[in-house]
């Protein structure tokens, strides 16, 4: 029992640890950190800190190995590099991606659980995609966060399936185009788009190929194959049948539809909490693969294969 104590009184203050970095990476320390070795007081002078709070607050980013403390100066360690901006493995804006709004929402799942409908849209009057496309610099960051999780989680792909069949491809909703520079760049005789919303576009500055548009409306018929990455886990069943039915119109008879997303049934742990999330946030749901096969079916997909592409994705591939 005194173990199940300690259990539970840990986790009540696990997002201390999580807000911790988050201020950091926020107030840019890590950046500031990076090549100057700093010490806590020339840290404080520089960020106009208070010094007493930036002193616990680095004595927290050294336990969770992102800093060391040598002689009264900070050293920013492999694991804290990450969280710079200009590292090529960032995962700084992933990290800022999950406070502010989001964790609010979250801290009202309870509205949620009685009603069924996004916490989000009841806090901050209006759906999560429309309020982060207000403002240039939030999607900005909400776009380079979720790049650096596409980057990682797609750096493989061509490993996993051999795109160089086909002559055209294009991602859509593919973002800031993670994941359609990645096949791109292993199969350079593929013409490759890049399909999304105008704001996002003036955001990308990418070579890839981009085409303006939105997948609730019809889509242009200019690729012979179509991919979308963990764009349908974002919507309820009926509106994943419009973007769905967008796409097959969109594209030629025997064309591809390539699917990545969080299959429930094949994650071993995680999937609930991955759909609490997307219910709070979008009124969106992570999905078992049948229920997929019956989304496509529903659309006149026909199913073909499904092969792993990490711990969580899943590439769906059907024709028309």
């Amino acid at each position: 029992m005194n173990e199940y104590r300690k259990e539970l009184k840990g986790l009540f203050t696990q997002y201390w640890d999580y807000l911790a970095v988050y201020t950091a990476c926020k107030q840019n320390i890590f950046d500031l950190i990076k090549g100057n070795h700093l010490s806590i007081q020339s840290l404080a002078d520089l960020g106009k800190f208070d010094f007493e709070v930036l002193k616990q607050l680095i004595s927290v980013l050294e336990k969770q190995g992102l800093v060391r403390l040598d002689n009264d100066k900070i050293w920013l360690i492999p694991k804290g590099e990450i969280l710079t901006e200009n590292h090529p493995h960032s995962l700084k804006y992933a990290c800022l991606n999950w406070g502010a709004e989001h964790l609010t929402a979250w801290q009202n799942l309870d509205y949620t659980l009685k009603s069924g409908k996004q916490a989000f849209d009841h806090i901050y009057g209006k759906p999560f995609f429309d309020y982060i496309s207000q403002d240039k610099e939030q999607l900005l960051n909400y776009h380079r966060a979720m790049y650096e999780y596409a980057r990682d989680d797609y750096e493989n792909i061509y490993e996993i399936h051999d795109f160089s069949t086909h002559h055209s491809i294009m991602d859509v909703g593919g973002g800031m185009g993670a994941l359609i520079s990645t096949i791109k760049h292993h199969n350079p005789k593929v013409k490759c788009y890049l399909f999304e919303k105008p704001e996002v576009i003036d955001l990308y500055l990418g070579d890839i190929e981009t085409v303006e548009g939105d997948f609730f409306k019809p889509i242009p018929q200019i690729a012979e194959s179509i991919i979308m990455s963990r764009v349908l886990h974002d919507w309820s069943d009926e509106k994943s049948r419009l973007i769905l039915k967008n796409v097959y119109d969109s594209l030629p008879h025997n064309g591809v539809l390539y699917i990545i997303e969080n299959l429930t049934d094949k994650i071993d742990d995680g999937a609930a909490i991955l759909s609490l999330n997307m219910h709070a946030m979008t009124g969106g749901f992570e999905r078992s693969f049948s229920e997929y096969k019956k989304l496509l079916v529903s659309s006149d997909f026909n199913y073909k294969e499904v092969k792993k592409v990490n711990d969580l994705q899943y590439l769906i591939i059907a024709k028309k």
